[in-house]
């Protein structure tokens, strides 16, 4: 892949560097966009991404790149939003990617934005439920009435028996996978303040950036309320104050979905035909030329 850098047209800085809540500790996430050579877009290779884990890079092709962005993706989004001085380099083709980025912003931003949010709420949630509620052994299908079956195996008196043990084994199996590979920074803030306060942070900002696109119509993704995140990040909420603030925002998202003047769907036409023409331009050079990798 050796022709990743100079097929490159935009990269930026992404992550808590770019948002700005970064900690000493945090690492240096890149993510960019390129176009590929001639052999994928119109040969019989295929490309979609190049990931680098060692120096945290992720590039994606352009066409992947705009697909997830037109779904409104909030990873994609914040690469054509980075702050200018999070852009890492832009040619005339990124510039051109970065000038449309108006085109890609919809009303979609509600689900995606809150989908991502809640997520993070989701595991912050049962991790909470794991640290001060821990299941206390392996659950056994007698518990669920089932008898040994003359061939072997449990016989379950009903299938709402049966689902009801194999759930119970899938919550006792995650969760000691989750107690076998913690991650030793996020067990010393959950041992700190009850909960992980980076779960916390990340939905946060996830709600605030959607309602500040529905309302404003721009993304910012070097984030004004920086400090007040990084406050959340050090335990600034009681966890029932955490999730009441959660619910206002949820209730905040829909208001500003439902009032918003952005459109219900992107341009995906005006998208692809910007696309288009950027990926027929780029044939015309040497550097996006056929290549042996």
């Amino acid at each position: 892949m050796d022709w990743i850098e100079r097929c490159t047209i935009l990269k930026t800085v992404w992550g808590s560097q770019a948002f700005g809540t970064a900690g000493p500790d945090s690492d240096v996430d890149v993510r960019g966009v390129c176009i590929p050579p001639a052999r994928y877009l119109l040969g019989l290779s295929a490309f979609e991404q190049y990931e680098d884990r060692a120096s945290e890079v992720v590039i994606y092709g352009l066409a992947k790149f705009a697909r997830l962005a037109l779904a409104n993706n909030p990873n994609m989004l914040d690469i054509l939003w980075a702050d200018e001085g999070d852009v890492l380099y832009m040619d005339a083709y990124g510039e051109a990617l970065r000038a449309a980025r108006g085109l890609f912003l919809s009303r979609k931003v509600a689900q995606t934005y809150a989908g991502y949010a809640d997520d993070q709420l989701k595991r912050m949630e049962t991790h909470y439920r794991w640290l001060h509620n821990p299941p206390d052994h392996q659950p056994e299908p007698p518990e669920f009435g089932a008898t040994p079956h003359p061939t072997g195996g449990f016989r379950f008196p009903d299938t709402q028996k049966e689902r009801a043990y194999r759930a119970a084994l899938k919550h006792w199996q995650n969760y000691q996978g989750w107690r076998a590979n913690r991650h030793p920074q996020r067990a010393a803030l959950e041992a700190l303040h009850g909960y992980d306060t980076k779960h916390a942070a990340h939905l946060l900002r996830l709600y605030r950036m959607g309602i500040e696109i529905l309302r404003e119509g721009v993304l910012r993704v070097r984030r004004p309320d920086a400090a007040w995140l990084r406050a959340v990040l050090g335990g600034r909420y009681g966890y029932d104050e955490l999730m009441a603030l959660v619910a206002d925002l949820r209730r905040e998202l829909a208001a500003a979905a439902a009032a918003s003047a952005l459109p219900a769907e992107p341009d995906a036409a005006a998208v692809e035909a910007l696309v288009v023409d950027l990926q027929r331009r780029a044939l015309g050079e040497a550097r996006f030329d056929w290549v042996a990798e």
